[in-house]
């Protein structure tokens, strides 16, 4: 057994990558998953195993290909963050809304972040999708 600080960090991270209160998912420039927390396979019921090197079109059909394309444009060429948020898009994954107290709603309201990966060349060959629930705040305001 390896026992080292960098190991035992690195262990956490992995932990806290998969029981964040917040889906991460990893795709490259084709839009194909490489990474799916725990969260995502709760809130989807889409395990890892099904859904790595799919298409996040393939996966979600319900995400407008073309538009998302283009909002994702910027994260992966200028290597800024980009953002979808509830009040204009109630939601980019279709979920199933699992909180007991707010469960009047049919479905996760979301606030996404599209976030650049810059590997050691500079290149911005995959992004990071931060899916945070925001249905308590969405249902309260209005």
């Amino acid at each position: 057994m390896i026992d080292s600080p960098e190991f035992e960090q690195f262990n956490w991270m992995v932990d806290m990558v998969q029981n964040i209160d917040m889906g991460l998912i990893v795709v490259d420039r084709d839009f194909n998953i490489h990474m799916w927390n725990g969260f995502m396979v709760h809130h989807t019921g889409k395990h890892p195993n099904k859904v790595k090197g799919q298409s996040l079109f393939d996966v979600f059909p319900e995400i407008p290909e073309s538009w998302f394309r283009a909002k994702c444009r910027p994260v992966f060429e200028l290597k800024c963050r980009s953002f979808v948020v509830w009040k204009q898009r109630p939601y980019l994954f279709h979920c199933r809304n699992v909180r007991p107290i707010t469960g009047q709603a049919s479905f996760m309201y979301q606030n996404v972040t599209l976030n650049p990966m810059v590997n050691m060349r500079g290149e911005a060959q995959h992004m990071f999708i931060s899916v945070a629930d925001v249905t308590g705040e969405a249902l309260a305001s209005q």
